[in-house]
């Protein structure tokens, strides 16, 4: 049996980076008691941002598909390159590191975006955001099609 997920549209919002390379997370996005989020370099470069709940059931997920010690420990090597924990302040500030900046391709502003339920959302630049939107609209055009929307 499938088991059912609640599906919350959040949308697309769109924010700058202060002088200091912080950026304000949209309310809707936060997550209700984390102080503390893990941004991950995704490799199609964009950044993951998740809860430590979410980070461990990432990791969970993977040691069940991947149980060999050898592709634990590649994971495990790549996964902590690419990860990184961040505060978020009182008024919902997080800061973003050069590298994260420079591997999401952000100049100023950010696009953020609600994704699946393997992380709390998702941080793009623009141009890549919208390549990425347009790359998908065929194969999600076909899909709606399919359930006659």
């Amino acid at each position: 049996m499938a088991v059912r997920q609640t599906i919350q549209v959040r949308g697309v919002f769109r924010h700058t980076l202060d002088d200091k390379n912080r950026v304000i997370v949209p309310q809707s996005l936060r997550p209700k008691s984390a102080q503390e989020l893990i941004i991950l370099q995704h490799p199609r470069a964009y950044l993951a941002v998740m809860t430590q709940a979410q980070f461990e059931e990432l990791h969970n997920n993977l040691v069940q598909e991947f149980p060999e010690p050898d592709q634990h420990r590649d994971f495990g090597l790549v996964l902590n390159h690419m990860a990184r924990r961040v505060p978020m302040d009182s008024q919902g500030r997080m800061s973003l590191s050069a590298e994260e900046i420079k591997h999401a391709g952000i100049d100023e502003e950010i696009i953020f975006t609600a994704s699946g339920h393997r992380s709390q959302f998702e941080i793009w630049s623009p141009s890549r955001h919208a390549a990425a939107v347009q790359d998908k609209r065929e194969s999600v055009g076909a899909m709606m099609q399919k359930l006659g929307i």
